[in-house]
């Protein structure tokens, strides 16, 4: 198995660990601040460098509205703070990582629609820079993946690019999105 052209065996496994970024359905939030919380791995980044990964997960719209800005406590868990919120923080901390794979297990499964659409948009802003590995059920979270792997039982059933899978009536895809969409 070649990973970037290296044999797998001659690769650094802590060191490969440390390139990948990964957000969960539930985000872990201790009870502090909201720039701790994004300082999590890394407790000697800057006022300055926090922020600028919270603008990348789009927060600034939220560290604006709180009277403490990145120095809010979000409470145990981030109780505080709604899920989108939550996932927010969560992403900024893995942007923090500068990962080279950023893994996202069912991110936005829990999350309204616009706090779902401010997560993607983040996503958005990293495509070409960083690989991106999207776990999900919500069709709208893998609509402009640049390939799907679809699994089922455990199996690859089916892989390829959203708009091509949407134009085989075949497909597993397709009848997917078909019954959402009635």
């Amino acid at each position: 198995i070649l990973i970037d052209g290296v044999n797998a065996e001659e690769i650094n496994l802590k060191e490969w660990r440390r390139k990948i970024g990964y957000v969960p359905q539930d985000a872990f939030l201790k009870n502090d601040t909201i720039a701790n919380n994004i300082r999590f791995y890394d407790e000697a980044l800057s006022e300055e460098q926090v922020m600028g990964f919270a603008r990348m997960a789009y927060m600034t719209d939220l560290i604006g509205r709180l009277p403490q800005g990145l120095k809010t406590l979000v409470g145990e868990r981030g109780v505080r703070l709604s899920g989108g919120e939550r996932q927010r923080i969560a992403l900024a901390r893995a942007f923090a990582h500068s990962p080279k794979i950023l893994v996202l297990d069912e991110a936005t499964s829990a999350l309204d629609h616009e706090s779902e659409v401010t997560i993607q948009k983040a996503i958005a802003d990293l495509k070409g820079e960083v690989t991106i590995i999207a776990i999900a059920h919500r069709l709208s979270t893998i609509m402009h993946a640049d390939r799907l792997i679809i699994i089922r039982e455990g199996r690859v059933v089916e892989e390829g690019i959203p708009q091509e899978l949407l134009k085989n009536a075949d497909s597993y895809f397709y009848k997917a999105h078909q019954i959402i969409a009635a």
